[in-house]
């Protein structure tokens, strides 16, 4: 088998051997592999040819004088980051500063007989209601009027079935800092029967 002539490009001289492509890459991988390992202190690598021509890599020049020293580049490294050391972010008290925000009244559960028209909502607030929030009260989900600071309402003309209720604080800007716990009430109407007329036999 024949080998083919290949020309090798190292630091910046070519240098001619035989032998198939992959003779370049195992000098590649020796110039990587001298980089890893030589000492910090002295950490300059070099070229060495001996009389058959043959050319190898150390980091130890030989006493003789014939090593030429060599220039790598550096070696663009990542320090591995330690998740240990990641910040996780604390919740923001400020945004909600209430520890406290129930609907008092009416009770959960409670029924509103048929002669009763309105209910009145009682939010109970620790601390009290802050500077520049408002209270918004909800019936199944849809906002009872403009929201306002009072941690009270009335709610009239309940329809029959059962209904939820909750509050929500809102700010200035009408963003939401907290919401209270939801309430169902059942309300009772009375109902109205009607009586077949009595058809009179022609």
């Amino acid at each position: 088998m024949t080998l083919q002539r290949t020309q090798v490009l190292v630091d910046g001289h070519q240098l001619r051997d035989t032998g198939v492509l992959r003779q370049a890459a195992a000098i590649c991988c020796v110039l990587l592999s001298c980089a890893t390992l030589a000492d910090p202190a002295d950490p300059t690598i070099y070229r060495v040819i001996d009389a058959q021509g043959k050319v190898s890599y150390t980091d130890t020049p030989p006493k003789d004088g014939t090593a030429e020293p060599v220039t790598l580049k550096e070696v663009n490294t990542q320090p591995a980051m330690d998740a240990r050391k990641v910040p996780v972010p604390a919740p923001d008290a400020a945004t909600n500063p209430y520890t406290r925000i129930e609907i008092a009244s009416p009770a959960n559960d409670s029924t509103i007989p048929p002669g009763q028209l309105s209910v009145v909502v009682q939010l109970q607030l620790e601390p009290a209601l802050q500077p520049g929030h408002m209270v918004q009260f909800y019936l199944d989900g849809k906002p009872q009027g403009p929201a306002a600071a009072a941690t009270a309402i009335t709610l009239d003309e309940l329809y029959r079935g059962s209904r939820a209720i909750h509050a929500a604080i809102v700010d200035a800007k009408g963003t939401q800092v907290a919401q209270s716990n939801s309430v169902v009430i059942h309300v009772k109407r009375p109902t109205v029967k009607f009586k077949r007329p009595v058809v009179a036999p022609h």
